[in-house]
């Protein structure tokens, strides 16, 4: 919904950079044969029960800088993490896996298709 409505008023001509996170004013394509892992912090990692939740988007599809990917749940609290470069997602965890501060939870790869419209 989000990123629907940043579009819009991109259409509109709004200035929307105050509406930004910084992944997506900073954020960059990965070139063709380039990998970035999404590492989860090591400070969340403190002994809480960690699972993988849910993923927002498939293996295969792109990404964009910005984009909230997944999210991870403890007992008590949720966090949703974003990818601060524009790619394919290539590898997740499964859902309902354990995580520990410091793991990969995803990999985004350059593709050939760098830029999304």
């Amino acid at each position: 919904m989000r990123n629907w409505f940043l579009k819009q008023m991109d259409k509109l001509g709004l200035d929307t950079s105050n509406l930004k996170t910084d992944a997506e004013l900073n954020g960059r394509f990965l070139e063709y044969g380039e990998s970035e892992n999404i590492i989860f912090p090591k400070e969340l990692g403190n002994g809480n029960d960690w699972i993988i939740k849910e993923w927002f988007f498939k293996k295969g599809q792109m990404v964009r800088p910005g984009d909230v990917i997944g999210a991870v749940e403890d007992k008590t609290q949720r966090f949703e993490f974003e990818s601060f470069v524009g790619g394919k997602l290539n590898y997740f965890k499964r859902i309902g896996q354990k995580v520990e501060g410091g793991q990969i939870l995803a990999e985004i790869i350059g593709s050939k298709n760098t830029k999304l419209q």
